[in-house]
């Protein structure tokens, strides 16, 4: 199993362990190893299950992070995808692992630290469906080789970490290759065009780089 933690870090805490061990200092190395535990936790990076298949994979949109579907929008006017933009709103818990990947194969078109505080995670149904204004902590615009365009919006919720992206605009990634780390979960939007159709429904629950989240019309029409 693999860790989104620092090797740094790792260093630092086995060493203190193993030292504070050696002097016999137990009392010290036991809780210093029940919190590296901790952090080996909420850190693990499970890669996605579900196998490459490029046939399938054209036009088609997985979930990006594990979580659950809280809204889906149909006709949301936004103000860069335009009016009909399909809201697909994703809540991750802090239990589940916090990886970042990419939904399909496309470039980063463009990524911006807002640096809004966010909101609770629990609070995104009354948020999304109401008319308030988004403020999310980060946003990344992605284009696809259709060039169809979408976009995803990160909010921090105050009870984890920010979203850590490890791309930047003009890189190109696969579908389920690993792009960032959104540390003990928070709120992820999807902000698809009118040329997708989103295919989960309020309530789903999601895996990321395996439940498909939405496929585009011709997709539909050559099935």
């Amino acid at each position: 199993m693999r860790f989104f933690l620092g090797s740094s870090l790792s260093f630092i805490f086995i060493s203190l362990i193993v030292l504070f061990w050696i002097i016999g200092f137990y009392w010290f190395s036991l809780p210093l190893l029940f919190v590296f535990g901790i952090l080996l936790f909420f850190t693990r990076r499970l890669p996605p299950a579900f196998q490459e298949d490029g046939a399938l994979k054209d036009g088609v949109l997985f979930s990006p992070v594990n979580g659950k579907v809280v809204v889906v929008n149909e006709n949301y006017n936004h103000e860069i995808y335009g009016e009909g933009t399909k809201e697909v709103v994703l809540v991750s818990t802090w239990w589940r692992e916090h990886g970042i990947y990419f939904p399909t194969k496309a470039e980063v078109d463009n990524l911006l630290y807002i640096g809004n505080k966010g909101h609770f995670r629990l609070l995104s149904q009354n948020i999304f469906k109401s008319d308030k204004k988004r403020a999310p902590s980060l946003t990344i615009g992605m284009k696809c080789d259709h060039s169809n365009s979408f976009g995803i919006d990160f909010y921090k919720c105050p009870l984890g970490f920010w979203p850590k992206i490890l791309t930047i605009p003009g890189d190109r990634g696969r579908a389920q290759v690993n792009m960032g780390f959104f540390g003990l979960g928070g709120t992820t939007v999807l902000y698809l065009p009118s040329v997708y159709e989103v295919t989960v429904k309020e309530g789903s629950e999601v895996i990321a780089g395996q439940t498909i989240i939405a496929r585009t019309t011709e997709v539909i029409k050559a099935e």
